[in-house]
């Protein structure tokens, strides 16, 4: 009995289970962490939660949204999700192999190493990109991107996913193509 409550106050803590107060968070808005393991002596090991890249744009929201689904064109991530009033925009399951917007997925995300090299190189990807667009105080634009991944190797024909780490540049590259879009005539 002691193990297992050690072991909740270990996955409250690993899922961040106190509330900062920042509002309200709902299944189908925050991305989740990945279980990478799971089994009852040690219950189940999570992924790090994904982290937002944000960036404050001096374009009325309207504007900025344009310029998101363009740059999600761009990168031929379709948009399935497009939430105008809870100002969210993105996708939340798409696939990508070996390259994406002209650089490895090993650019993007890693996922670990086999024997052949970086998993990320050659397993298929699935990425979930959320961008929200929410107006600022000052007339802008505050704009925030989550991206995570898992991948999954098809080629031994395996369906168990396992869980990738951002590098961190698939949403600064984001931030940066909505800001040159907004900049353009």
């Amino acid at each position: 009995m002691m193990r297992s409550a050690i072991l909740l106050v270990a996955a409250c803590g690993l899922c961040g289970c106190a509330s900062g107060g920042a509002g309200p968070e709902t299944a189908s808005t925050v991305p989740k962490q990945a279980a990478i393991y799971t089994s009852p002596e040690t219950g189940t090991l999570l992924a790090d939660r994904p982290l937002a890249a944000s960036a404050t744009i001096a374009a009325p929201p309207a504007v900025v949204w344009l310029a998101v689904k363009k740059v999600y064109a761009d990168l031929d991530i379709p948009i399935t999700l497009e939430n105008p009033p809870a100002h969210q925009i993105g996708n939340q399951n798409f696939v990508k192999t070996r390259r994406m917007a002209d650089e490895p997925m090993t650019y993007w995300v890693d996922c670990g190493s086999g024997m052949t090299g970086p998993k990320a190189a050659s397993y298929r990807i699935y990425g979930l990109s959320l961008t929200d667009v929410l107006p600022d105080p000052s007339g802008g634009t505050k704009l925030q991107t989550t991206f995570s991944a898992t991948a999954q190797d098809v080629e031994q024909g395996s369906s168990d996913r396992i869980a990738c780490g951002s590098t961190g540049r698939f949403e600064q590259m984001m931030l940066a193509r909505v800001k040159a879009t907004v900049g353009k005539p």
